[in-house]
């Protein structure tokens, strides 16, 4: 049984995405087995005997505590962001804000974490911890914003400070509304898919991770039979696959993936050319492009799964 159908048994409950941060006297809080779900049941609904059924049904959650979030600010924002509660701190209509999500698989002292994000982000900007290695940055729009090139970097800078693998994803910006929790959950979904799925990148955008995303929801099979051509010159010729999607990431521009690939341009020429002939796609097209670009990323999913 799904808590959500649960809730609906036990209209004055509460559901809840992350546990809350602290024990809710009188109540049984549940956690389905993925612990993604976590209800709150007040205990005066309940009978002894639905008490017992429910817990051999469901694990019985701890409150998560809030222990990593030292301010009042980011305990606000975290009960607003990944708890539902309605937002305790005052924002204008016309402000917009975005979440940078952050994840780190090794362990890193909290404090020493905070200060390296700290000094990456503009003073503003609040820091919320959601488990000690992984989060969110909440920041506001201004005229100056952390362009996605400075994250890279800085990314690198505590990936060989600390010895770990950061991994971010930068939101867009949204007014604080009825619609921020939903937006904020389809980012958080992107960003889950692109740590499983996409081996390589410190840093996800909405454009970088929506093309996989929608990708990895087309039939297998029709993938297979749409991309057997373009997979089958892939596989004869891999210096090839390897200019054609380096071409692509840099705007179709010969001069920028010569460069890329440290290649005279009319090699690239030759080579991007050779791949038309054969196909019969003119990759020089937008649909072109976007066509053959998710068969290159179709075959990377291909190549990692063999790996595994």
């Amino acid at each position: 049984m799904m808590l959500s159908k649960l809730q609906q048994k036990y209209p004055e409950s509460k559901l809840y995405k992350v546990p809350p941060s602290e024990l809710i006297p009188d109540h049984l809080l549940l956690a389905n087995e993925t612990n993604e779900e976590f209800l709150s049941i007040p205990k005066q609904n309940l009978s002894h005997g639905e008490i017992e059924l429910l817990l051999t049904l469901f694990s019985e959650a701890v409150p998560s505590g809030n222990i990593q979030n030292k301010t009042e600010e980011s305990k606000n924002w975290h009960e607003y962001l990944y708890a539902g509660d309605s937002p305790k701190f005052s924002v204008s209509p016309k402000d917009m804000y975005r979440i940078i999500q952050f994840s780190i698989e090794e362990k890193v002292e909290t404090d020493l974490l905070t200060e390296a994000l700290r000094s990456i982000f503009a003073e503003q900007a609040v820091i919320v911890f959601n488990s000690p290695a992984s989060g969110a940055i909440v920041e506001k729009k201004t005229e100056w914003t952390l362009p996605e090139e400075e994250l890279l970097s800085a990314a690198a800078v505590i990936e060989g400070d600390f010895y770990v693998s950061p991994r971010f994803f930068i939101g867009r910006f949204y007014s604080i509304d009825d619609s921020f929790l939903s937006f904020f959950e389809e980012e958080r979904n992107l960003f889950t898919f692109a740590e499983k799925n996409i081996s390589k990148g410190r840093v996800f955008t909405f454009p970088s991770t929506f093309p996989p995303f929608a990708l990895h929801y087309v039939p297998k099979q029709t993938k297979t039979r749409m991309f057997a051509d373009i997979k089958g010159v892939f596989a004869e010729d891999e210096e090839l696959k390897k200019t054609i999607k380096t071409y692509l990431e840099n705007q179709s521009n010969t001069s920028q993936t010569a460069k890329a690939l440290f290649m005279h341009r009319n090699s690239v020429q030759y080579r991007i050319d050779k791949f038309i002939e054969k196909i019969g796609i003119d990759i020089k097209t937008f649909q072109g492009a976007l066509t053959v670009y998710l068969a290159c990323l179709e075959t990377e999913v291909d190549d990692n799964n063999m790996g595994d």
